[in-house]
């Protein structure tokens, strides 16, 4: 299980969480990889038995080069079931974008909380200037009045 580099078993996990079939495109979508990252771990993941890939000429239209699409094997799907794609499962479990959305809120509340605040403070501080002053007026001229 440990032979497949993070990226290999990131593209395992993006093509099962397609139904078991995904174009190179739809991988690069879902994992962030390069296009030449995925297509040098097809080899290394075809040659483990884990996918199989093929060209779809129905996928694209005419004069554009066939998409590949990747599938996994029965043997990837046993592979998963030992455990092969936890990790990747367990660090996209971590944030999931429902969790950034509630966290952006909470965030975007805050940030209105302390400018509510620095806005206070800053009426007050607009009070309490010209009362120092004034204080430290009135203390300048009582002690030249003595």
């Amino acid at each position: 299980m440990n032979q497949f580099d993070s990226d290999s078993r990131e593209i395992i996990r993006a093509i099962s969480h397609n139904n078991g079939r995904a174009t190179t495109t739809e991988i690069r979508r879902e994992t962030g990889l390069e296009n030449s990252s995925v297509r040098y771990r097809y080899g290394k993941l075809e040659n483990a038995g884990l996918i199989e890939t093929q060209k779809d000429h129905d996928a694209t239209l005419d004069g554009v080069a066939p998409m590949t699409v990747a599938t996994i094997t029965g043997k990837a799907r046993r592979k998963i079931d030992e455990g092969l794609t936890f990790e990747q499962e367990l660090q996209r479990a971590e944030v999931e974008p429902q969790d950034n959305a509630d966290r952006i809120r909470e965030l975007e509340k805050e940030i209105a909380e302390m400018r509510e605040i620095v806005r206070t403070l800053k009426e007050n501080q607009n009070w309490i200037g010209p009362q120092v002053e004034q204080l430290v007026a009135e203390s300048d001229e009582a002690i030249q009045e003595r």
